[in-house]
C-alpha cells in the first residue's frame, strides 16, 4: 500500500500573526497594521527600481516618491552635516534630528536630542534608539519616512 503525499497544513492563526509581526515590526493586534502595510506598498509601487542597500523612502508634497541610500551613518534633519538628508523647510525638525547607522545587527535609528522627538511606527511615541525592521515608519517633524532594509 502506498501512502499518498499529504499537503502541508495551512499556517495557524498564531503563525500568521507572528509573520505579520516580523514583516511589520508592530504588535499583531495593532489596528493600524493594514494602513501601514498599504502605505509602504504604495511608496514601493511608486518608487521605481531601488538600490540593494538600505534606504529611506518618503513622498514629497507633489506626491513624488524619493529615496535616500543609507551607508555608514546617515543623518536626517533641517540642516544635517553630510552625509545626510535635509528638509530645510520643516520647522519641526531639529538641525540634526535623527541618524540611521549601519551596524552588524542591522540599521540602528538614534534620536539626536531633537526638540520634537522621533517616533517609529506610532506617531507620538518617541524613541531614543531602535533597531529598524523592514517597513518601519519613522515620524519626524512633518515627515513620514519608510525604512526598507533590502536584506
Amino acid at each position: 500500500m502506498t501512502e499518498e503525499p499529504t499537503e502541508a497544513a495551512p499556517p495557524s492563526l498564531r503563525e500568521l500573526r507572528d509573520a505579520c509581526q516580523t514583516l511589520s515590526g508592530m504588535p499583531a493586534s495593532n489596528s493600524d497594521l493594514a494602513a501601514k502595510l498599504q502605505y509602504v506598498a504604495s511608496l514601493l509601487a511608486d518608487a521605481g527600481p531601488l538600490p540593494s542597500s538600505p534606504v529611506l523612502l518618503w513622498r514629497e508634497s507633489n506626491q513624488t516618491v524619493r529615496h535616500a541610500v543609507i551607508h555608514g551613518t546617515f543623518v536626517v534633519g533641517r540642516a544635517p552635516e553630510l552625509p545626510g538628508l535635509a528638509f530645510p523647510e520643516d520647522k519641526l525638525l531639529s538641525r540634526n534630528h535623527f541618524s540611521v547607522c549601519v551596524t552588524e545587527e542591522g540599521c540602528l535609528l538614534r534620536n539626536l536630542n531633537s526638540k520634537n522627538g522621533t517616533a517609529v511606527n506610532r506617531a507620538g511615541e518617541t524613541v531614543s534608539k531602535r533597531l529598524l525592521l523592514d517597513g518601519d515608519l519613522i515620524f519626524a517633524g512633518n515627515h513620514i519616512l519608510a525604512f526598507i532594509g533590502q536584506t
